[in-house]
C-alpha cells in the first residue's frame, strides 16, 4: 500500500509537470507561427500550474516584445530574472531586457543591461555588439545634448543683444520725439520742457447735455 501511495503521488506529480511543459511547448509552436496572442494565453495557463517558472516569463516576454508591447516585456524580463540562477538563461534575459529598453529609447539602462548580461556570459558576441551600439548612441545623445544646449545659448543671446538695441532705439526715438515736441510748445506758449515730459492723464469722455 505505501508504495502505490508513493506512486500515485509521482503520477500525479508527473501529470503537472507534463501539462505545464505541454503549455510551454504549445505557447512555443504559437510563437514560431507567430500566433503571439494565443502564445501567450498558453504561458499564461503554464504560469498557473508552476508560477515560480523563469521559463513562462521569459517566454512571454518575448512574446510582448513580439507585439512591440516594449513595457509589459520589460516587467516580465524582470520578474525573470528574479526567479533563476541560471547564468545562461539571465545572460539571454538581460539581452532581451537591452533591446526592450533599446526600443522605448533608455539607452542607459540598455547599456546596464547588457553589461550584465556579458558578466553571466563573457564570450556572448551579441551581446558585446549590443553593448558597444548602445555606448555609441550614449556618446552621440550626450554630443547633441551639448550641441543643442549650446544652440540654445547662442539664441538666448542673440535675442538679449536685439532686444537691447530695440531698446536702445526706442529711446533715443522716444527722445528725439519729445524734444520735437518741447520744441513745437515752447514756440507756442513756452511752456517748461519739464512739463512736457510728465505723462499725459488719461482723459474723460464728454458729458452730454440733457436738453
Amino acid at each position: 500500500m505505501k508504495k502505490l501511495t508513493i506512486i500515485s503521488l509521482l503520477l500525479i506529480s508527473c501529470f503537472g509537470f507534463c501539462s505545464f511543459r505541454k503549455d510551454v511547448n504549445t505557447g512555443n509552436k504559437l510563437f514560431y507561427k507567430k500566433n503571439y496572442e494565443q502564445a501567450i494565453e498558453k504561458y499564461n495557463s503554464a504560469e498557473v500550474k508552476k508560477p515560480d517558472s523563469a521559463i513562462v516569463y521569459f517566454n512571454r516576454a518575448n512574446a510582448f516584445y513580439k507585439q512591440q508591447l516594449y513595457e509589459q516585456a520589460i516587467k516580465e524580463y524582470q520578474k525573470a530574472l528574479g526567479l533563476t540562477k541560471n547564468k545562461n538563461l539571465k545572460s539571454k534575459i538581460f539581452f532581451n531586457l537591452g533591446n526592450s529598453y533599446l526600443k522605448i529609447g533608455d539607452t542607459h539602462n540598455a547599456k546596464e543591461a547588457y553589461k550584465q548580461g556579458l558578466l553571466n556570459n563573457p564570450d556572448d558576441e551579441d551581446i558585446k555588439y549590443n553593448l558597444q551600439y548602445a555606448l555609441v548612441q550614449l556618446q552621440q545623445n550626450q554630443s547633441q545634448k551639448q550641441k543643442e544646449s549650446s544652440s540654445e545659448q547662442k539664441k538666448q543671446e542673440d535675442k538679449d543683444k536685439k532686444q537691447e538695441k530695440q531698446k536702445k532705439y526706442m529711446s533715443e526715438q522716444d527722445l528725439q520725439r519729445l524734444l520735437e515736441l518741447a520744441r513745437q510748445q515752447q514756440t507756442k506758449n513756452q511752456k517748461n520742457l519739464k512739463d512736457i515730459l510728465k505723462p499725459q492723464k488719461p482723459q474723460l469722455p464728454a458729458v452730454e447735455k440733457d436738453w
